[in-house]
């Protein structure tokens, strides 16, 4: 497929997603209960610390399997963190689509009478394959078929941003080292250089140098979430860090009391990396509320365009009060794993009871409280020269302790991951303070303590 080809594809897929909303919408229908006898089946392709906060909801808030809700979580290693939580669990290679189609036929082998909704929680999976058992086959995609290929296709994404109106950052893309080199001079550095597929900062390389530049192709192409060699370029903003903020807005398309899907703006997470992974982020917001405005009009564009039920994250630029749009995702957010302790509701409950069709209140998705701030932040394993390391234990009394000691408002999340490899995310450390700075000052200092209280095998 040439250059030309792959962009008509990928506008054609846009202009059918615009036009399968309008009759998948007036399929859907509010769901009515939930019976133990033919539980519902919610299926996460991905067990991430993502996929362990969606199905935990359906443990924690619809009672589970007897409940009337059953849960399975795909993953391609063994220790996944959702595979405790989930009712059944498969670990498989979940880029061979003949694989992920039988896994999925194994637990609804009839869609059209199975209660049922297909959650995809990664990118690294055959998104083309999920996709046609939606669109041909009838199975349950949230939020809808196309919004995962479109949001988990970084190409795809751009086309869509252009369609439909909403601001971005000067951006091309490459089909091979030597093309990303030619448009990488024209363009001038600094840039940032991402997969096709990819998600938190996988592959990507923030290219300040050329020698950065010679080496980000090969590491994209690696590092990919899914299958492909183009890599996406785009223009680094250099003030964001002194002058701007980031910013992840997530937007909830839910079935109201009355029956009608709506389109609900949650509160605008701010966050913060210094390289090219997430790093931390908080609730709540301390944007002007006319900046806010821009942001929640380009996320609900993004959202309304697409449709269906489920959560949407919109990753945006701010700097002196004009709002880049960057990326989306189709179900929640590393940023917003925040929402666990900020919102009434987090944005897995949040993604879970939308998607499955249950209605879903205002007051669900309100801040605990307006007057304090709630900071997240990553807990990374160690940085060195080893590409995989086992977990032996985690000292989870050392870290509680510490945070009585220092008498601060806090917690920690640890995932459970088996295994890790540099920098690898394996927890979030929370703070809660009046003050902002102070906030993230102590969710550094836990985070950075609990990555001492981590013991791995050499």
């Amino acid at each position: 497929m040439n250059r030309l080809q792959a962009f008509e594809r990928r506008m054609r897929l846009l202009d059918e997603a615009e036009q399968y909303r309008k009759d998948y919408e007036s399929r859907l229908n509010p769901l009515e209960e939930l019976n133990s006898k033919k539980p519902f089946i919610y299926i996460s392709i991905g067990g991430g610390e993502l996929g362990d906060l969606v199905l935990t909801a359906a443990k924690r808030v619809l009672g589970g399997n007897t409940g009337g809700i059953m849960t399975v979580a795909i993953d391609r290693y063994e220790g996944f963190p959702a595979q405790d939580v989930a009712d059944s669990y498969e670990i498989i290679d979940m880029l061979n689509g003949d694989m992920l189609e039988k896994c999925i036929h194994k637990y609804v082998k009839e869609p059209s009478k199975t209660p049922h909704a297909i959650f995809l929680e990664i990118e690294r999976a055959d998104t083309v394959r999920v996709f046609e058992l939606g669109l041909k086959h009838g199975y349950n995609v949230v939020s809808t078929p196309y919004a995962p290929l479109i949001g988990m296709d970084r190409l795809s994404t751009k086309l869509l941003f252009k369609k439909i109106g909403v601001p971005m950052v000067e951006w091309t893309y490459a089909g091979s080292k030597e093309e990303l080199k030619r448009k990488a001079k024209d363009m001038g550095l600094p840039l940032i250089i991402k997969p096709i597929m990819t998600s938190s900062g996988h592959g990507t390389t923030i290219a300040k140098t050329w020698s950065d530049v010679e080496k980000a192709y090969e590491y994209a192409v690696k590092h990919a979430r899914g299958k492909g060699d183009e890599v996406i370029i785009e223009r680094y903003l250099s003030d964001l860090k002194t002058r701007g903020v980031e910013v992840t807005q997530l937007v909830l398309r839910h079935f109201d009391e009355n029956g009608n899907i709506v389109t609900t703006l949650l509160p605008p997470i701010e966050h913060h990396r210094p390289g090219a992974t997430y790093h931390e982020s908080w609730l709540p917001y301390t944007i002007p509320n006319e900046v806010k405005n821009k942001c929640q009009e380009y996320a609900r564009k993004v959202a309304e365009f697409l449709g269906g039920l489920g959560i949407y994250a919109i990753e945006q630029f701010v700097i002196d009060g004009e709002v880049y749009n960057s990326e989306f995702a189709n179900r929640p957010h590393d940023t917003g794993m925040v929402t666990r302790w900020a919102l009434k509701r987090d944005e897995g409950a949040l993604h879970l009871l939308a998607s499955i069709g249950l209605p879903i209140a205002s007051s669900d998705i309100e801040l605990i409280a307006d007057d304090k701030y709630y900071v997240a932040h990553v807990i990374l394993a160690p940085e060195g020269d080893y590409e995989e390391a086992p977990v032996l234990s985690w000292n989870a009394s050392k870290i509680f302790s510490y945070i009585r000691k220092k008498r601060y408002v806090g917690d920690v999340w640890y995932f459970g991951k088996p295994t890790a490899y540099p920098s690898r995310r394996m927890g979030l450390a929370v703070a809660c303070h009046e003050d902002l700075e102070i906030a993230r000052q102590i969710a550094e200092d836990i985070a950075h303590f609990a990555e001492k209280c981590i013991k791995y095998k050499f």
